[in-house]
């Protein structure tokens, strides 16, 4: 039996991911805020992304910017 995921949330990882991959944001140097990508309400669901954090999709640096893992 797997895990019930609502579809907003999945919809919201795919979001996040793309608007990081558009702004180039694969290292600590080329890291953006979240409100610097084109997302609609940039901090909600900040349990998804401390999630995305601890499964390696996404990383932080020390001054709160955001970029993918490879």
């Amino acid at each position: 039996m797997g895990f019930f995921v609502p579809h907003v949330f999945l919809i919201r990882k795919k979001r996040v991911i793309r608007s990081l991959m558009k702004a180039n944001a694969y290292s600590a140097d080329t890291a953006k805020r979240l409100d610097e990508l084109d997302l609609l309400h940039p901090y909600a669901f900040p349990f998804l992304t401390v999630h995305m954090i601890r499964r390696n999709v996404i990383s932080v640096t020390n001054d709160g910017k955001y970029y993918l893992c490879k």
